[in-house]
């Protein structure tokens, strides 16, 4: 078939029950979802206390280190007028690094003190679910959009469910590929309020395209359900991440990245990467009911997005999306909106194929939070709980401190350069800092380029084609909703 499917002798079962088995919740009213702490931290209470108060007092006893008066560099008459100033700038920036780990240090402390997990129950029965998966021919094979596709019409939901192909380009091929497998089709190709230039619905955007379903079919559905391109939803997918909506104040349920035993050299050191995040900071900020629109499945409250105007235009869409639904309230209860991050992973794929998208993906991100964070933190300032707001400071200048690291690194390997006996291996580090950034200006400059010939073909006015007798049929038997 060529697709991505789960792989032999992986445990994905096992894997995708980590939070617990499901029960039916209390029986009591106004239901509200209940965490528990993590076994190993509970465990292991006194050396998490330890942790928290030693690794702080090392990195700071590490920073007075570097900054005590009798370490710094003593130069007598004869070492240049230049040498001072540079040992000077030297000085700070080690002393700026050191600042950095002690924070890195003194968050990832807190995160292992209040993380936590959910406790799962039994999703409620008759709420219409909508499973979506965005096309771009060109960018996505059609052989793993068919592993995705014929992974969710096995999904099982105690409710109305219907899966989507929200094509880019109204391709002939997926086309067929929706009527073979009874699911709908939709393209916005040719409408032109839904193909702009930018905002909501900016053309050849993973969000514009959401944005598009959403003005047409999102009032037929109180949720939708989506994975990572690469990835396939096993059967129980929604049974694990749909039981906690039956709290009213629950915007979206995310899961970690599961990219598996056989993925790539280079997504599994992006694995590697994201590890902390996923694993400590995301369960953390269940504490605060606050974790972030990111992670490789994701279930969302209808209603919640329309609150926030949908999904927003940036680069980190996704982040940008769920700060603005939680610096919302329910109109419903008056409460903040809240979020819930499981750590199950009912999912099976490979993920990102190609390192070189992964690093790119990297970069779209790290733009993406510090604009979320420019234009959306000073309007949430007095809008979000203190402790919420923690946490998505500590989300967002998570990648522009490390581009900070990285120039303050830079700084130091140029400035050692005036030292001849480090001249040479100065030179080496200051080039291999400069190498990566410059390769991923030139990935981004062609891929903006691939986004604005998407765009010119986007406003290309085609007629929509009528619906398949054989999706016609399926969607008069089954579906809430008309076809296209």
């Amino acid at each position: 078939m060529g697709g991505v499917m789960p792989s032999e002798g992986y445990d994905h079962d096992s894997r995708g029950c980590l939070a617990g088995v499901l029960a039916e919740p209390p029986a009591t009213t106004g239901y509200r979802v209940r965490y528990r702490v993590l076994p190993r931290a509970a465990r292991y209470r006194i050396g998490t206390v330890l942790l928290m108060a030693l690794a702080p007092a090392l990195a700071g006893a590490l920073l007075l280190h570097v900054l005590w008066p009798t370490h710094w560099a003593d130069h007598g008459s004869g070492q240049g007028r230049l040498m001072p100033p540079a040992d000077s700038v030297t000085l700070v920036s080690v002393a700026l690094l050191e600042l950095f780990l002690l924070v890195n240090v003194i968050a990832v402390a807190h995160a292992v003190w209040v993380a936590r997990d959910p406790v799962p129950v039994l999703p409620e029965r008759g709420a219409g679910l909508a499973f979506l998966v965005t096309y771009v021919p060109g960018k996505e094979r059609l052989s793993t959009v068919r592993a995705t596709l014929e992974g969710a019409v096995r999904m099982r939901h105690p409710g109305p469910l219907d899966v989507w192909l929200l094509d880019e380009s109204d391709d002939p091929e997926a086309r067929m590929l929706c009527a073979e497998l009874g699911v709908h089709h939709f393209t916005r190709l040719g409408v032109p309020e839904w193909n702009r230039t930018a905002g909501p619905h900016e053309a050849g955007t993973r969000h514009g395209n959401y944005n598009a379903w959403l003005a047409k079919h999102g009032d037929a559905y109180d949720f939708f359900a989506s994975v990572d391109t690469g990835h396939v939803p096993l059967p129980g997918f929604l049974e694990r991440m749909t039981g906690y909506f039956r709290d009213p104040d629950i915007a979206f349920v995310v899961g970690p990245p599961e990219p598996g035993p056989d993925s790539p050299a280079g997504t599994g050191a992006d694995g590697s990467a994201r590890f902390p995040f996923h694993a400590l900071l995301q369960r953390a900020g269940n504490r605060y009911g606050a974790p972030v629109f990111a992670g490789t499945g994701r279930v969302m409250r209808v209603a919640a997005l329309r609150r926030a105007g949908g999904f927003h235009d940036s680069a980190a869409g996704d982040l940008a999306s769920g700060f603005e639904i939680h610096r919302r309230r329910n109109p419903l209860t008056g409460r903040h909106w809240r979020s819930v991050h499981t750590p199950d992973v009912p999912v099976a794929g490979k993920g990102p194929s190609v390192p070189a998208y992964v690093l790119t993906q990297r970069l779209r991100r790290s733009r993406g939070a510090y604009g979320a964070l420019s234009r959306q933190y000073g309007r949430a300032l007095f809008r979000v709980p203190p402790g919420r707001l923690i946490g998505y400071t500590l989300t967002l200048l998570r990648r522009p401190v490390a581009v900070v690291t990285c120039l303050f690194g830079a700084l130091s390997c140029l400035l050692a350069v005036a030292h001849a006996q480090m001249r040479v291996w100065a030179v080496c580090a200051l080039v291999a800092t400069a190498l990566p950034p410059a390769l991923e200006w030139c990935r981004t400059r062609l891929r903006e380029r691939g986004r604005s010939t998407a765009r010119e073909r986007s406003r290309t006015v085609r007629p929509v084609q009528e619906a398949e007798p054989a999706l016609a049929a399926a969607t008069t038997a089954s579906s809430p909703v008309a076809g296209n």
